[in-house]
Order: C-alpha cells, then sequence, then structure tokens
C-alpha cells in the first residue's frame, strides 16, 4: 500500500470523505462474507478529498505492483443465459458510444481504445467505418482480441506500448480513467497520440457529485474500492483535463439503462452482477433466483434512471475532449 498526495495539486492535506470495504474479496475470489457497510471487515479503504483543490480519491490504495491482487477472476461460464443478456446489452452500449462518436468525428479515421479487453468497442467502431487498434493490459484479453477477432491489440500497460504520436482520429477510455495510477499523465499521452482534429473519448466515468453517490455513501457500487483509485466530479475532472492539455467539447449521460443496474447493485449488494460470476459455491437455484430478482429489479428502477438522467445527474458520464490551442 501507499500514500500518495494529490496528483493535481501536490497537496498532502487532505479530508476522508467515504470508507467502504472492497465488496468482492479478490484474494479469494470469493465475496466477503458481511454486508458492504457493516464494518465488520478489515480490508477497508478511504477516499479523501484534498482540502487545496478538491480532488478525491483513494489513500492509501495498492502500489501499481499491487493492485492486480484485487481483481478477482470470473467464470463467466457459469451462469450463459445472463451473460448471453449482458453480452446483448453491451453491444447495444458500444453502438450507442460510436453513435455518439460519429456525431462527433463523421469523417471516421483511425481510432485506439485502451484498456480494450477483448475488442468488443473495437469490433462496433470497425463495424462504423473507423480503423482500430487497441492497447489491453491483460494477456488473455489481448490474446482474444487478436486471435479469434483479428484485431490489431498490444498486450501491455498503456504508458509502455509503442504507439505513433499524432496519429489517431480517437483515443478512447471507457471505464478506464478511474483504474489509473496516474490519470494525468494517461490523458497527456492521448492527447499526444492525436491527429490534428482528433478527439480523446473519456467514457463512463462514475461521477462522485451524482445523486446516487450523495445518497448511497459507502454501498455506491461505482466507488469499487480499492479498484477505482480516483473519484471524479464535473469541476474536478474538468481540471485534471486542463492539466493534460485538453477541454470538454461535449458530454454524454451513460447511461439511462446502465444507471439502473448501479441502483440495483448498490442497494442489494447480494445481487450485484459481478458477484454471479465469482465462485462461492451457492447452489444453482439460489443462484437463479439471484439473477431473476436482479434482472426484475433493474427492469423497475429504469423510470427513475431515466427521470436521474433527464435532469443531468446520471451516476456516470462521458467525456469527449479536445486539445487546448
Amino acid at each position: 500500500m501507499e500514500s500518495v498526495p494529490c496528483i493535481l495539486c501536490g497537496s498532502i492535506e487532505s479530508d476522508p470523505v467515504v470508507t467502504a470495504v472492497d465488496r468482492l474479496d479478490a484474494s479469494r475470489g470469493a465475496v466477503k462474507g458481511r454486508g458492504a457497510d457493516d464494518g465488520a471487515s478489515a480490508n477497508r479503504f478511504t477516499v479523501v478529498r484534498c482540502r487545496r483543490c478538491g480532488l478525491a480519491y483513494t489513500n492509501p490504495r495498492p502500489t501499481p505492483q499491487e493492485i492486480g491482487d484485487y481483481y478477482p477472476h470470473y467464470h463467466t461460464g457459469r451462469h450463459g443465459q445472463l451473460r448471453r443478456l449482458e453480452e446483448w446489452y453491451q453491444r447495444r452500449q458500444h453502438r450507442e458510444i460510436v453513435r455518439w462518436m460519429a456525431a462527433l468525428r463523421p469523417q471516421r479515421g483511425r481510432l485506439l481504445d485502451v484498456g480494450c479487453g477483448a475488442g468488443d468497442l473495437l469490433l462496433a467502431a470497425r463495424a462504423d467505418g473507423w480503423r482500430v487498434s487497441g492497447v489491453e493490459p491483460t494477456p488473455d484479453g489481448a490474446a482474444r482480441a487478436r486471435d479469434e477477432r483479428g484485431l490489431d491489440v498490444i498486450a501491455g500497460r498503456f504508458e509502455d506500448a509503442p504507439l505513433p504520436a499524432t496519429t489517431f482520429d480517437a483515443v478512447v477510455l471507457s471505464s478506464v480513467l478511474e483504474h489509473v495510477h496516474d490519470p494525468v499523465a494517461d490523458l497527456a499521452r492521448a492527447r499526444a497520440l492525436l491527429a490534428p482534429g482528433g478527439l480523446v473519448a473519456v467514457i463512463s466515468l462514475p461521477r462522485f457529485d451524482s445523486l446516487q453517490a450523495r445518497f448511497l455513501g459507502p454501498r455506491w457500487l461505482a466507488l469499487d474500492l480499492p479498484r477505482h483509485l480516483y473519484h471524479f466530479d464535473d469541476r474536478s475532472f474538468r481540471r485534471v483535463a486542463s492539466a493534460s492539455g485538453l477541454r470538454v467539447a461535449a458530454t454524454r449521460a451513460y447511461s439511462k439503462r446502465h444507471s439502473a443496474a448501479m441502483l440495483v447493485s448498490s442497494l442489494f449488494p447480494a445481487l450485484q452482477k459481478h458477484r454471479f460470476n465469482l465462485d462461492v459455491g451457492e447452489s444453482q437455484a439460489r443462484l437463479a433466483a439471484k439473477k431473476g430478482a436482479y434482472l426484475a429489479l433493474v427492469t423497475a428502477a429504469r423510470p427513475y434512471a431515466r427521470l436521474e438522467a433527464s435532469l443531468g445527474r446520471a451516476p456516470q458520464m462521458s467525456y469527449f475532449l479536445e486539445p487546448i490551442d
């Protein structure tokens, strides 16, 4: 573990905002045996807010060498029906992202997806006319993208990947920036990779100033401690972007559908969809009942999620950034 100063202003003075346990016991590949905020587990992490500039971040936090131990191994083959539904949902989300990109950059061009996994978003972008490449830190994901899908994907960390400067018309970081140890450096590198007129897309960034974050506190799913190292509100994210030489050109709420699932998993931690793919020794009947309850509650929560998004208070936001002249 390491204690760090504020990445924006360098201050070491901060105040605790919220403390919560790791909802996924990655060290054993299982779920913590008790509730997410009952104080029973020693595996607790704290989000602090910088007194000088207001940036919120996890502190202390796992080092770059330790952080991989906190990511569980998912057994995705155990729940075929839910998995197929999740894949359908992800394809729909990726098509939505591609539509956003097309509206902002109708000429398409060359696109880089940072943290691309097995290449799902790259496939959607390629089908829409982009020339696509990716970077993926997990060897298995990168191998699947290359070997099964024929995608140009580099296995490794973004900061180490051999990528030509001023080459890409779009650099996408989807559900990535909150996980990295230095978001200013990663955004600055993304900026350096842009061709003239290029765009950096930060997709699905959790909003620490959202209604869900404020009211749910330690139960909020998107805290995801300690995997999420930074917890941005709109003001602090714009400051991070500016420090990286970028400005916000457009935003999109992400999304009316996704926030319903986030709300349900926050209110009912046992129904967090990630837990369905952890080997916790539950019977198939119990898992089936949980999946049914999860789907029913997500459906019921959709009207609230639509209202939340229409008011501009969605728990996740996508930001589209351009270089500062």
